[in-house]
């Protein structure tokens, strides 16, 4: 059974993670707006949430590191979730 406080906590840190990421590529790079790097931010930790999926179904890295069994819907449900809250924000800083 997922623990859904950890879930949301995961997706949370995520997520802060993703606004950080996109504010530091608009202040470094500055050729997008803000929103829009931070969108980015978003959907690269989407793209990171299903690379782990993969990796979480690795037996090899399950016998490697003793890591309890992670079931693939969280990290869908997490990638889709990181990808809606980007398409959010791409939106409501467009508008």
């Amino acid at each position: 059974m997922v623990d859904v406080r950890r879930f949301a906590a995961c997706c949370v840190a995520a997520g802060v993670l993703a606004t950080a990421g996109g504010a530091l590529f608009a202040a470094l790079h500055g050729g997008t707006t803000l929103s829009r790097a931070v969108a980015y931010g978003f959907w690269l930790a989407a793209a990171g949430a299903l690379v782990g999926m993969a990796l979480a179904g690795s037996k090899r890295l399950m016998r490697a590191f003793d890591l309890p069994f992670v079931e693939g819907w969280v990290f869908l449900a997490a990638s889709a979730l990181l990808t809606v809250v980007g398409i959010a924000v791409d939106v409501l800083g467009s508008a």
